[in-house]
C-alpha cells in the first residue's frame, strides 16, 4: 500500500512541478541579480541614483524569491501528505520514503511521467497536424 501511495504522490509532485513554471521564475531572479551588478557597475551613475535603482529590485526580487520557496513547498508537500495519511491509515509507513526501495519507486514513477508525457505530446501533435 505504502508503495503505491508514494508512486501516486510521486507523480502528483511531478505534475506540480511540471505545471509550476519555476523556470522562468529562476531566469526572472537570476536576470535581476545580474541587472544589479549592471547597475552598481555602471560609473555614469551617481551613488544615490543607484542606491534608488537597486532598492527597487529589492522588492522585485524579494517577491521573486517568496514565489520561489512557495513553488518549492508546494512540490515537496505531497511527500509531506504520507506522514500525514501514516497517522490515519496503518498500511503506511513513511520509514520507506528514504529506503533504497523507497527511492528507486520515487525515480521509476519520475521516468514513468517523462514517458507518459512525452508519449502524449507526440500524440497530441500527430492529432493536430491530422486536423
Amino acid at each position: 500500500m505504502t508503495y503505491i501511495v508514494i508512486f501516486g504522490l510521486t507523480l502528483l509532485s511531478c505534475f506540480i512541478f511540471d505545471n509550476l513554471g519555476m523556470a522562468p521564475l529562476i531566469r526572472d531572479l537570476t536576470g535581476s541579480y545580474k541587472s544589479q551588478f549592471q547597475v552598481m557597475q555602471n560609473k555614469e551613475l551617481t551613488d544615490e541614483e543607484k542606491q534608488k535603482v537597486l532598492l527597487q529590485q529589492v522588492s522585485k526580487q524579494l517577491g521573486y524569491l517568496l514565489k520561489l520557496i512557495g513553488s518549492i513547498l508546494l512540490f515537496v508537500a505531497p511527500f509531506g501528505l504520507i506522514f500525514l495519511l501514516e497517522q490515519f491509515i496503518a498500511d503506511i509507513h513513511s520509514d520507506i520514503l528514504y529506503t533504497l526501495n523507497g527511492i528507486l519507486l520515487s525515480l521509476l514513477a519520475v521516468v514513468f511521467y517523462i514517458a507518459v508525457k512525452k508519449l502524449y505530446v507526440k500524440l497530441f501533435k500527430s492529432r493536430e497536424a491530422s486536423s
